[in-house]
């Protein structure tokens, strides 16, 4: 009896988070590609990479005190007032923006007419001490500033750059409306327009709204389709990988050379290569699968270099990206 309670008190819940390594999977599996664009059979694989993060048992908490690849970090470090559930679907989101970015940079490197359009601006949260608190809500859709039409984030943010704080503005809005008893997911169509007048903030020292927003049904406008089946991966970090294997697919010759080549590091909208967490874990993850080279953020802060330098030792190749042209120049000449 004290063994099995001594066995039983390893699994207890604590609130910590285990950010663990996970695994690499070929990105160009994921591609397809539809209507008349012929696609190529790829040799070597542009390989995405992963990190677990689970809650945290006493036993879990003894493997990571006995794992340097594994990094111990409080749940409200890592979830924040969010909580666990918002967190992963905020991170679901980010994937499928992410997804987008990587195909619209990838296409227009390979000389592809590619636009990111979207039909207006979903506010996501409201900050309370902003004057926007008494008048827009979550879920509410952007569709104008004034006379000015805006689809994209990019195009809320100019419609506002000549505004000052303290003045006031009229937004378009479109908002759900419902009925009593009706559900919001039975509703999402119904949404009514309606005029709103708004007082802008100060942040950054530019006027705001006060307000975390999204795009709004957001695609990519090309004659090229490409679909990304990120299945339950989340997270901007595999836009890289993404690009890269588009890239890949839609060109004759091999990118990779015939390697298979780990990678990660979110893809932004000007091509650059973002920041992005758990390097460490992934870096121990790509050595557990034998693959001997990792393209990675150049920005990464100069401490996880050295922790992934550490880990990496000879075993690996480390090779720092800054831009999605520096990576496809390194894979076809490196």
């Amino acid at each position: 009896m004290l063994v099995a309670a001594v066995l039983g008190a390893l699994f207890i819940p604590t609130p910590y988070v285990l950010i663990q390594p996970g695994a690499v999977r070929p990105a160009e599996d994921r591609v397809s590609v539809g209507g008349d664009t012929e696609a190529y059979e790829t040799d070597g694989d542009v390989l995405f990479t992963t990190v677990y993060v689970d809650d945290a048992t006493l036993f879990g908490l003894l493997r990571g005190s006995l794992d340097d690849a594994i990094e111990v970090r409080s749940s409200d470090e890592v979830y924040g007032d969010r909580g666990r559930d918002e967190t992963r679907r905020i991170n679901r989101r980010e994937m499928d923006l992410s997804k987008l970015v990587a195909t619209q940079q990838a296409l227009e490197f390979l000389g592809e007419e590619a636009t990111f359009a979207a039909d207006g601006v979903r506010v996501l949260d409201v900050a309370d001490d902003s004057p926007s608190a008494s008048v827009l809500e979550p879920d509410d859709v952007i569709v104008a500033v004034g006379d000015t039409a805006v689809t994209t984030p990019a195009e809320l943010r100019d419609a506002l750059a000549e505004g000052q704080p303290g003045e006031v503005v009229s937004l378009t809005v479109e908002r759900v409306v419902l009925a009593p008893g009706e559900s919001a997911s039975a509703a999402d169509e119904q949404r009514e327009s309606m005029a709103l007048e708004v007082e802008l903030t100060e942040a950054d020292g530019r006027a705001v709204l006060g307000v975390t927003v999204e795009p709004f049904n957001p695609r990519i406008d090309s004659d090229v389709d490409v679909e990304i089946d990120s299945g339950s991966v989340t997270g901007p970090s595999a836009g890289l990988a993404w690009s890269l294997a588009i890239i890949d697919v839609l060109t004759e010759e091999s990118l990779t050379e015939g390697r298979d080549v780990a990678v990660t590091g979110e893809i932004l909208g000007d091509g650059s290569v973002g920041v992005i967490g758990g390097t460490a874990q992934k870096t121990a993850t790509v050595i557990r699968n034998g693959v001997d080279t990792f393209l990675y953020p150049a920005d990464t802060p100069e401490e996880e270099q050295q922790e992934m330098r550490r880990i990496a030792g000879d075993d690996l190749e480390l090779v720092p990206v800054a831009t999605l042209a520096e990576a496809v120049e390194y894979l076809t000449n490196g």
